[in-house]
């Protein structure tokens, strides 16, 4: 009988109950996972980090955050919390960890994948963070970004660090919305006039990557960093690639990402003659059905604040904005 460990299913950066055998019986600890080693896994619980062998865990599984206040779970859940969760839907190939702070490397693919996310105190002086942080980004010949986040309207000045930011010469870009809904108030996929549907891919297929690499908008990506986008677009646990073909062509792609009871969207593209067309509700009706099939009750994107017509459509679907986030490069 092969022998599966628990711990396998788990990542860095997840929330998570792990129980392991002490010498009367069993014990849990409940909290966000910061390592996992060939021995050993570490949980940061309200008492502290706590490094557990391996072969003592029994059982281990993801849970949902702890809601911060009433009402739907697309809601209720804190913005630290649902950043914490969007990092395992657009995961980087490498992390850093500096007191609560995530630093995080892709190669310089997207800022999501090569920013740090500063998710609580990073044991240092704001002075002396930045200054770590620039050094680590340095290192990798990558450009220090910061990625903050607020409710909708903040003002990167009323932080202590978008102020030390600022005050380096730091400028704010890409203002972002994240936008969630209830998986269950959302429309289910109606099949295209033509009579096509989704077909939904655990992994993604040639012609969902050609499709989607001719609206990056990027051709002349060196092979190295080819590589690098493939390895974090298909660096989530669980995932799905929905790709719709219309009458031999491509008409729209989009990603899906599971992950402690979300769904994340990413990815979505739109062939531009068919845009405005109902191929982005169709795909987003694909995706919801996929979610709820597997039982997920919330769902979370980001969207540009420019793109105007893109969160028309997500609102008129049952989105509404969480929070808001953007990037300070220097």
């Amino acid at each position: 009988m092969t022998y599966s460990d628990p711990v396998d299913a788990l990542r860095p950066g997840m929330r998570a109950v792990v129980r392991r055998r002490i010498e009367h019986g069993v014990t849990d600890a409940l909290g966000d996972v910061v390592a996992i080693e060939a021995d050993t896994i570490s949980v940061r619980t309200r008492r502290g980090v706590q490094k557990i062998d391996r072969a003592t865990v029994v059982a281990a599984k993801q849970v949902p955050p702890r809601p911060v206040r009433r009402g739907a779970p697309h809601l209720a859940i804190s913005m630290h919390d649902l950043e914490a969760i969007m990092v395992q839907g657009w995961p980087p190939l490498e992390r850093g960890q500096l007191g609560d702070w995530l630093l995080r490397a892709g190669a310089g693919f997207t800022g999501r994948a090569n920013s740090v996310l500063p998710l609580g105190n990073p044991g240092l002086s704001t002075s002396e963070a930045i200054d770590h942080c620039e050094s680590w980004y340095d290192q990798r010949r990558l450009r220090a970004l910061f990625a903050l986040f607020g409710p909708e309207g903040f003002a990167v000045g009323d932080d202590p660090l978008g102020r030390e930011l600022l005050a380096r010469a730091y400028e704010p870009f890409n203002s972002t919305a994240v936008l969630t809904a209830a998986i269950r108030s959302l429309p289910p996929e109606l099949p295209h006039p033509s009579g096509a549907q989704v077909q939904l891919e655990a992994a993604p297929s040639p012609r969902w990557w050609e499709a989607w690499t001719a609206a990056d908008g990027h051709p002349d990506r060196t092979h190295a960093a080819r590589s690098a986008v493939r390895a974090v677009m298909s660096g989530s646990p669980d995932q799905l690639f929905a790709l719709l073909e219309v009458d031999g062509g491509v008409a729209g792609v989009a990603r899906v990402a599971f992950a402690q009871g979300w769904a994340g969207v990413f990815a979505l593209r739109v062939a531009p003659e068919l845009r405005r067309t109902g191929v982005a509700r169709q795909l987003m009706g694909a995706l919801a059905d996929a979610s709820r099939s597997r039982g997920i009750r919330s769902m979370y994107l980001q969207v540009l604040k420019t793109s105007s017509p893109a969160r028309d459509l997500y609102q008129r679907l049952g989105f509404s904005t969480h929070h808001e986030y953007l990037y300070l490069g220097s």
